[in-house]
């Protein structure tokens, strides 16, 4: 999977040192991705304005996890998708996860295709996400007043 067009290529993934982050390391090293790791939840949060895409485990050795690390995601102005990770990665987990607001779910051991995919999907579709906003924000008019006779109309319509 290619990452033409992305114009950040940070990944954070919040995951522990040893097997989870050498083998994201050796997914991402021959890719334009540009990994971060973080171990802790406050790690994490001091990353996530710089990243494309977030991925994590689902729970953290400070006691937190990913359910937490979304609230923050959540509460951004332009949130990056969350990929949650786990050695069960059943379909209820599948559905709590995208129920509450993640991206995706990927099962561990990491599959290198899967990985990369599920990567460029989110950091694309975030990407585009913003041109829309962006183009939305160009089409409102700054500083004007709606003339009254339009608001009466809008009100009228909305009843």
């Amino acid at each position: 999977m290619t990452e033409t067009g992305i114009s950040n290529p940070i990944v954070v993934a919040v995951v522990s040192p040893g097997e989870d982050e050498r083998a994201l390391r050796e997914i991402l090293d021959n890719s334009a991705w540009r990994l971060h790791i973080a171990t802790t939840f406050a790690g994490a949060c001091l990353k996530l304005r710089t990243c494309c895409v977030v991925i994590s485990e689902s729970s953290y050795p400070d006691g937190l996890g990913w359910r937490d690390l979304l609230l923050v995601i959540q509460g951004m102005i332009s949130p990056p998708p969350l990929i949650v990770t786990d050695r069960l990665a059943d379909e209820r987990l599948w559905a709590e996860v995208l129920n509450l607001g993640a991206f995706d779910l990927l099962a561990k051991p990491f599959h290198p295709r899967e990985v990369l995919h599920a990567i460029t999907v989110a950091c694309s579709r975030r990407q585009h996400q913003e041109r829309l906003i962006a183009a939305r924000s160009e089409l409102q008019p700054t500083g004007r007043k709606v003339a009254p006779a339009l608001k009466a109309r809008a009100a009228g319509a909305s009843r």
